[in-house]
């Protein structure tokens, strides 16, 4: 794994999601066909996100005394990342529809994405940001069009894990384990039906998340 780590929370963030790619790589190492190996992106995104959230236990060793704010914030940000992955998504489908558009003209597509799903959002004397300019922030767009939707996909299993985690690890780990082996062997809702998660896509798939992030945030 290759990282800049620069003392902050962050580099725990980014080792222990790293870490989740490459432990699957290492439980899926013995599938006889090499296209298996790897899942699609969405499936992938599973192993990195839930180990963030299966390592919690292990966050006094970094944080000490923090270790439980650590948590909170993870959480709260993990739950606030999932609308802002649905605007970048939503985002790159009016570009691509509309090739011919201005520089200006794509700044208020992102506008009109932050107030549809990040209506909290104020810049206030941050001109540039205010004109809509911050979707320029996220290379993805540039460098991996069409892969941030994976990110959401994923993370609402990541956070299934994690409520199941908070009542039960050990199975929960096994289960986890059994889907890291899994590699690319089915595509995406069979593998998260694999590991008994709800696919994202079906209504109410975030409930038991919900309630157990209301809880845990005491919101």
């Amino acid at each position: 794994m290759f990282a800049n780590f620069n003392g902050t929370k962050g580099d725990i963030e980014v080792f222990t999601h790293e870490m989740g790619h490459a432990f699957q790589a290492w439980q899926s190492r013995n599938i006889p066909t090499i296209d298996y190996l790897w899942p699609t992106l969405e499936s992938c995104e599973i192993h990195s996100m839930s180990l963030e959230f299966l390592t919690w236990s292990q966050m006094d060793k970094f944080f000490g005394d923090d270790a439980e704010r650590f948590r909170e914030i993870h959480l709260a940000q993990s739950i606030l990342f999932l609308p802002y992955g649905c605007a970048v998504d939503h985002f790159q489908h009016l570009v691509y529809a509309n090739p011919e558009a201005t520089p200006q003209e794509r700044n208020q597509m992102w506008q009109q994405m932050e107030a549809r799903y990040l209506p909290w959002r104020e810049y206030g004397d941050l001109e540039y940001p205010a004109q809509g300019g911050l979707w320029q922030e996220k290379q993805h767009i540039y460098c991996s069009p069409f892969y941030y939707i994976d990110y959401t996909l994923a993370l609402c299993c990541a956070m299934q894990f994690w409520v199941r985690a908070e009542v039960d690890f050990e199975s929960t780990l096994t289960e986890y384990i059994a889907l890291c082996q899994r590699g690319g062997k089915a595509p995406f809702q069979a593998l998260v039906s694999s590991a008994n998660l709800v696919s994202p896509f079906k209504a109410g798939s975030l409930s038991d998340v919900v309630d157990k992030a209301q809880e845990f945030l005491k919101l």
